[in-house]
C-alpha cells in the first residue's frame, strides 16, 4: 500500500514538473518572440522611412526635367537618376510590406523561411543598386548638381571625352561584376567572412530576428527531445 501511495504522488509530482516546464516553455517562447518582432518592426520603419526620404529627390528632380525639358543635356541624365530613385523607394516598400506581412502565427520554420525570404530581396535590391549606381551616381549626378545648384554647365568645364569614357567604365563595370558573382558566388558562399559581410549587408535587424528565431526554434527542438 505504501509503495502504490508513493508512486501515485511521483506520478503526480511528475506532472506537476511536466505543467511546469510547458509554462516555463511558453513563457520563454513568448518572450522570445517579443524580441524578434521588435527588430522586424524596426526593419520595416526604416524601410518605410527610406522610401518616404526617398520622395525629397524626387520632387526636386521633377522639379529640374520641368525647368529643363527643352535641354535633353540636363534634361536625360535628370530622368535616369529620377528612374533610379523611383526604383528604389518602390523597393523599400516592397521591403516594407514584406516585413509587415510576416504571420507571427505559423510554426517557427515557416516564419524563417519568410525572414529569408526578405533577406534575399534585400540582398538583390543593395547588390542591383550598387551596380546601376555606377551610371546615375556619376556623371548624370554631376551634370545634374553642377547645373542645379550653380548654374554650371558640366559639359563645357569637363571635356565631352572625359564624360563618354566615364560612362562606358559605368556601363561595363555591370556585366563584369555580374559575370565574377555568378563565376565565383558558390565558392565566395562558402567563405566565413563572405557570410559575415552578407549578413551585415542583409541589415542588423533582419539578422536579428533570425538569430532569434533559430534560439527558440533550437530551444523547442531541445524541450521535445
Amino acid at each position: 500500500m505504501e509503495l502504490d501511495i508513493l508512486k501515485e504522488k511521483w506520478a503526480e509530482q511528475d506532472r506537476k514538473l511536466d505543467t511546469c516546464i510547458r509554462l516555463n516553455q511558453r513563457l520563454l517562447v513568448a518572450v522570445e518572440t517579443h524580441r524578434w518582432r521588435t527588430p522586424l518592426r524596426l526593419f520595416a520603419l526604416f524601410s518605410g522611412m527610406g522610401a518616404f526620404m526617398g520622395l525629397i529627390p524626387l520632387m526636386l528632380l521633377g522639379q529640374f526635367i520641368y525647368a529643363h525639358w527643352t535641354e535633353p543635356r540636363f534634361a536625360l541624365p535628370a530622368v535616369a537618376l529620377d528612374v533610379w530613385v523611383i526604383a528604389y523607394v518602390a523597393a523599400s516598400i516592397r521591403q516594407m510590406a514584406m516585413a509587415l506581412q510576416i504571420d507571427y502565427n505559423k510554426p517557427i520554420v515557416l516564419i524563417q523561411k519568410q525572414i529569408e525570404n526578405l533577406r534575399a530581396l534585400r540582398l538583390r535590391v543593395l547588390r542591383w543598386a550598387l551596380l546601376t549606381g555606377q551610371l546615375v551616381w556619376w556623371i548624370p549626378f554631376l551634370v545634374v548638381m553642377l547645373k542645379g545648384l550653380w548654374n554650371v554647365d558640366a559639359y563645357k568645364i569637363l571635356s565631352l571625352r572625359f564624360l563618354i569614357v566615364n560612362l562606358a567604365l559605368g556601363l561595363a563595370l555591370i556585366p563584369a561584376a555580374v559575370w565574377v558573382s555568378r563565376k565565383f558566388g558558390d565558392r565566395m558562399d562558402r567563405s566565413p567572412a563572405v557570410q559575415r559581410l552578407m549578413r551585415e549587408l542583409a541589415g542588423y535587424n533582419i539578422t536579428a530576428a533570425s538569430d532569434r528565431l533559430a534560439s527558440i526554434a533550437e530551444f523547442q527542438q531541445e524541450t521535445n527531445d
